[in-house]
Formats: structure tokens, C-alpha cells, sequence
């Protein structure tokens, strides 16, 4: 239970703290190396400013609540294995959330 909890924690965190350093440090300009890297994203500084910005405000959210849901998961599920894959359904769950969000985002604001 505990190696799951501490497992769950660090996911939320990490996702936390990437969506804020992509908040506080923004890519200055599209790159090969750092930011939301999409062909939509890529095509003007416009969608790639937007999507940057959006991503990092849904990755902190995401962080937050994959740390809760692993919380929940770690006391709820007693086998270990079952709860770290519960945790991965979840973070797999919010990264495919991630690039539907964004990508629909950039549709709708278009060229």
C-alpha cells in the first residue's frame, strides 16, 4: 500500500510540476525539444503560444487530480499490483485527455 501511495504521489507531482514550469517558462519559440509538440501546434507562433498555455494549466490540474485518485486507489485497492495499475489506467486516462483537450482547443481557434 505504501510503494503505491508514495508511487501515485510522485506521478501527480511530476505532472504537476512539468504543467508548472511550462507555466513560469514557456517555449520562447516552436521547437523540436520543448513544449507541446504537435503538427497543429507547430503550424504558427500563435496555435504554439496557445497550446503551451493550455497544456501546462490542464497538466497542473491533472497532477492534482492523479494524486487524489492515487490517494483514493492506494487506501481502496489492497494489492499492490492492482493499485499501480489502476494509477497507470488513471495517468494514461489524463494524458489521453491531455492531447484531445489541447487538440480541440487549437481546432476551434483554427488555421
Amino acid at each position: 500500500m505504501m510503494a503505491n501511495l508514495l508511487f501515485s504521489l510522485l506521478i501527480g507531482v511530476i505532472f504537476f510540476l512539468a504543467g508548472l514550469f511550462m507555466k513560469v517558462k514557456p517555449p520562447a519559440k516552436i521547437n523540436p525539444l520543448y513544449g507541446y509538440r504537435t503538427f497543429r501546434s507547430m503550424k504558427n507562433e500563435k496555435l504554439w503560444n496557445e497550446a503551451n498555455t493550455y497544456c501546462a494549466g490542464l497538466m497542473m490540474k491533472y497532477g492534482v487530480a492523479m494524486a487524489v485518485f492515487g490517494v483514493v486507489f492506494s487506501l481502496l485497492i489492497k494489492n499492490e499490483l492492482a493499485g499501480v495499475f489502476a494509477t497507470m489506467g488513471v495517468m494514461l486516462l489524463f494524458i489521453v485527455l491531455l492531447f484531445v483537450k489541447v487538440e480541440k482547443r487549437l481546432k476551434e481557434i483554427g488555421q
